[in-house]
């Protein structure tokens, strides 16, 4: 048998060769490009691997403040004054049933942001207030303590004081228990595709602090001091006073 001229073999090699990569770009055509991302990462963690792993992110601490110090984030500027454990609350926003008692959280809160917020039972300063022995439930009411609006709006730049309070059982709390509150800061989010208007989210620890709780029994004519949350205090608008 006669042996293939040379350009003849030549052009086998060149056809084969072309073959193959006819064959390689049609597997890669049906890959889901996501795989190449995921094939890079892989790659990426291994080299890294490697030269002794990712570095790791310090995280810094939650700051410890005390009672009466005022933590600021880019909503609120926020003080946890005291905490009240009473009988009933009359203008707060909360009633209880047999067996319940209220406990009161005082704060003082400025709006640093530069819209109107809503301080109501699920929106604003409840959410920036979270109390662990509540398990981090957020406040069934809350209300100014001058004049006992309920759910008012903080504008900005207007300081006020504010009573947040829960309804809890009568043998859950007692005077001289501690409270520990985490103060929450959000971060805003401005909607630009499918959602509109701003939010603020992904709430993080930003600050925690600790209030003893001082019982003031039903309220009236208690030693708590003359700014502290009775019974009598002023009903919100729009009720009589008793």
């Amino acid at each position: 048998m006669s042996a293939s001229p040379p350009d003849d073999a030549a052009g086998r090699r060149d056809r084969s060769r072309r073959a193959a990569r006819t064959r390689v770009l049609a597997l890669t055509d049906r890959v889901p490009t996501g795989w190449f991302a995921g094939i890079l990462t892989v790659l990426f963690l291994t080299v890294t691997a490697a030269f002794g792993g990712l570095s790791a992110v310090a995280v810094a601490p939650v700051p410890d403040i005390a009672a009466g110090t005022e933590h600021r984030n880019d909503q609120f500027a926020l003080t946890v004054e005291r905490a009240v454990l009473i009988d009933e609350l009359r203008g707060s926003g909360t009633s209880v049933s047999d067996g319940q008692r209220v406990l009161a959280l005082v704060v003082s809160v400025e709006n640093v942001w530069d819209h109107p917020i809503a301080a109501s039972a699920d929106a604003g300063v409840a959410d920036a207030v979270s109390v662990a022995e509540l398990d981090g439930a957020t406040a069934n009411a809350v209300a100014r303590l001058d004049d006992a609006t309920v759910a008012p709006y903080l504008q900005p730049g207007v300081p006020a004081e504010l009573v947040l309070t829960w309804v809890v059982d009568s043998a859950t709390f007692a005077a001289g228990d501690v409270l520990h509150v985490d103060l929450l800061d959000f971060t805003l989010y401005t909607g630009q595709l499918i959602t509109y208007g701003e939010s603020w989210i992904d709430p993080v620890v930003g600050a925690r602090t600790t209030v003893e709780i001082s019982d003031v029994g039903a309220g009236a004519d208690s030693a708590a001091g003359s700014d502290a949350p009775t019974d009598s205090d002023s009903a919100p608008s729009g009720e009589s006073r008793g």
